[in-house]
Order: C-alpha cells, then structure tokens, then sequence
C-alpha cells in the first residue's frame, strides 16, 4: 500500500515537472532568451566559419579587393601601406585597378602590402583587384623591371630606383682621410644621396668644417646617464660615439627596396666604455612615385636603453637626427633653407611639419625636403638651422628636457624627397599630407 502510494506521488511529480517545462518554453521571456542563445550561436559559429574558411595564405581561393578611400586631399603618386588581417606570403603580386591596367603590390614581412596610387581626387575612391599568386619573389621583379635594386660592396650598399641611384649607407667603416685620425672612423650613416638628376646633395668627413655631420646621421649631444655625461655627436671630445654594429636585412622590390640596420651608442666618459643607447634603422627606397620629380626615401629610427636607468636628454639647440648638405654648400650664398611656415634661416628655433635644404653642388642647384611625421615627439618638432653652414636639424630638446626611459623605445620617423632645381612648396606640402595622412585601404574577401 505504501508503495503503491509512492508511486502515484512520483508519476504527479514527473507530470508537474514536464508541464513546468512547457510552460516555460512557451513564455515570451523565454522564446527571447532562446532565440537571442541561438542569435548567439549562429553569430559565433559565423565567425569562426569565415575565419576557418580564410585560406592559410590568405591568397589561396576567392577574390580579394582593395577600396581606396583618398580622404580630404587629392592624390597623384601616392606611397599607399595597409596591414592584413591574415597572414600572406611575402613577395610581388598583380594589383589591377578599374581600367584592367595592372601594376605591382610588395608584401613585406611584417605582412604590409605596399604600392602606388596614381591619381585619385579627394573624397574620391576606387577599387582594385589583387591577383591570387606572387608573379615574382621581390629581388627577381626589381631585377626585371629595373625598381629598386641595391649594390653591395665591402663598406657600402647603394640603392637605385630605375636605374638612378638614391642613396648610399655605410653598413661597414668609413676610411678618414690621413688629416682625420681614427675617431672619425665610423660607419651607420647615409652618404651620399641624390637629386633623380644625380646631383650628390650630402659631404661627410669634411677636413675644414665639423668632420663628424656625416651625410645623414644619428647622434645625442648633451646627455646624462648612469650620473656620466657622455656626447655621443662630438667624437673628438672623447666622450661618446656612434658606431654601426650590423646589417640586419636587405631587399629590393619593384615598390621599394631597403634595409634595417643596428647601431650602438657607446658611452666613453666613464673609466669603461659601456653601450648606453642600442639603436635600429629601417629604411625605404621608393621606386620614383613623382617619376623624374623627385626620389623618395623613408627613415624610421628606433632608440631603446641598454640599461635599467634612463637617458636624459637635457634643453639643447641640437642633437637627434642631423643632415649635413654637398660641401659646395658651405658658402651661405650657395645654400638656402625653406621651411612649411616659408621661413629661410631665420626658421631657426621654430617649429614646422618639413623643412627643405637646397643649394648649387658643382653648378646644379637641387635640394631636399625633411618631412616630420606626426607621431615624433613634440610635433611640429622646432628646428636647428645653422645661420652659416649646410647643417639641419629637427631638435625637440630645445623646448625642454627629454628622456628615454627604459623598456619604451624612442621612435623617430622622417620622409626625404630629393629634387632638382628649385624647390617646389606645393609639391612639398601635398607630399607630406600623403606621408601624414595616407588613403585609407579597405579588405573585402569575395
């Protein structure tokens, strides 16, 4: 009797149970909770549907497009860089634009794209199609199209775009004239570089005048460190120096050929020298965007510590990144300077987004522009101009003290455009809105 008892209690509490249940089910609340659980679902399997069906190279099936979007200024020329969202295979790929014309796409290996946008209004867009497989590994295409390609020897590499050389870096020692001694022995600087007409525009090792400005140069002159005060611009003062230390990479490309390179920063005030400032530089060649008009060339140097302690970098009127013009420039009647405010020698002191440094070099007159990117520290960054010589320098401690503190790197990014005759300031300021504000670059898979 107790068990059959038992047995009706447990079927009416099986009934209550599943009635519970459907009515639960039925209840609005709950048919929103279900289908916002299966909205859920289906988002996240959606996602994780078009990110495993993404090829393994991102370049394998479907279709790939760019959008270019040419904000707020015109373009013509344009240097164009955007990250995928995937990982690709880094080389040459064909780019074909609305027209069916078709034109180069670098992949570099940090999984950038890179090419040039010929022309494109503001506010204007266009789309391009980007061929599945690489046409061609990076130094094969330079060879073949004669872009950017590079010439090592045993203390230089030079790099030329289109047959004409850009630039020359001393990846090794320089060799000092028997009226210099070995402290100016050095190398990790550039020199020379060219005007697209071949006019050299930089002197390094100058006998007569500042034998340390070394073409293109990187160096800090009144600094503090570890309670020393080491001066790593003036060699001859023996209490600092900068030295190259290795050539990390080098490539050519049909877009841009380049190389990143390792410096130290020793610091000789001390009973022992120690390296106080380790230092990378990466830099581009581009292949003539402005064809004859103008070569094109990017620096980006980034400084770390080698210490658990900072380098201070007291005010001073110089020190950083320094530009010593053609040794033809040293007569102030055969060098002149313009800055983005249209100031001459007089913009000493002052601030600006680029500044230009022109002068004859064996009766040609060609010069170059020095284009400050946003993101450098205390932009507009204020000037060194020399009042005599062909010396320049963007000098943020000269609004104050500064630092580099460890663990955070210091990066400095500049854009060199070199040209003939003289200087065009529209052109410059066009061409630093592209560097400042590049078109932006949209990814649709199909």
């Amino acid at each position: 009797m107790i068990l059959d008892n038992w047995i009706w209690i447990m079927k009416i509490l099986r009934l209550f149970v599943c009635f519970s249940l459907f009515a639960l089910a039925c209840s609005p609340a709950s048919g929103d909770a279900m289908a916002e659980k299966e909205q859920s679902g289906s988002h996240t399997a959606e996602n994780v549907s078009r990110i495993a069906n993404l090829p393994p190279t991102g370049m394998e099936a479907g279709s790939i497009v760019l959008q270019v979007d040419a904000g707020a200024y015109d373009r013509r020329g344009t240097i164009v860089s955007f990250m995928f969202p995937f990982a690709v295979d880094p080389g040459v790929y064909p780019l074909t634009d609305e027209g069916g014309n078709v034109n180069p796409l670098q992949i570099d290996q940090a999984n950038s794209g890179w090419f040039i946008l010929d022309d494109l209004p503001a506010g204007a867009s266009a789309e391009f199609m980007l061929g599945m497989h690489p046409v061609a590994n990076l130094s094969e295409e330079a060879q073949a199209d004669g872009q950017v390609s590079s010439q090592k020897d045993a203390a230089t590499v030079t790099f030329s775009a289109g047959g004409n050389k850009v630039l020359s870096y001393y990846h090794r020692e320089n060799s000092p004239p028997e009226e210099l001694d070995e402290r100016y022995r050095r190398g990790g600087y550039i020199h020379p570089f060219y005007s697209p007409g071949g006019v050299v525009l930089s002197s390094h090792m100058n006998v007569d005048q500042h034998p340390h400005h070394s073409g293109i140069w990187s160096a800090w002159t009144r600094t503090q460190f570890e309670g020393r005060n080491p001066d790593f611009w003036n060699v001859h003062q023996d209490r600092g120096r900068v030295d190259v230390d290795s050539m990390i990479a080098m490539w050519d490309g049909p877009v841009f050929g380049g190389f990143r390179s390792a410096h130290r920063f020793t610091d000789l005030s001390g009973e022992e020298a120690v390296t106080a400032l380790n230092e990378i530089w990466d830099v581009k060649v581009y292949a003539s965007p402005l064809g004859d008009q103008a070569h094109v060339f990017d620096l980006t140097v980034t400084q770390t510590v080698n210490s658990d302690r900072p380098l201070l970098l007291p005010e001073y009127r110089y020190g950083g990144i320094g530009f010593r013009g053609h040794i033809d420039w040293n007569n102030p009647g055969k060098c002149f300077f313009l800055t983005s405010g249209g100031l001459g020698r007089e913009g000493h002191a002052t601030r600006a987004r680029w500044a230009h440094m022109g002068g004859y070099s064996e009766g040609e007159l060609a010069g170059f522009a020095i284009l400050g990117h946003p993101s450098n520290y205390r932009f507009p960054q204020t000037m060194r101009i020399h009042p005599s010589e062909p010396f320049f320098n963007f000098a943020p401690t000269q609004l104050g003290d500064m630092s580099i503190q460890p663990g955070i790197p210091f990066i400095t990014r500049y854009r060199i455009v070199t040209h003939d005759g003289e200087p065009d300031a529209g052109l410059i300021d066009r061409l630093w809105f592209d560097y400042a504000y590049p078109p932006s670059v949209t990814i649709k898979l199909h």
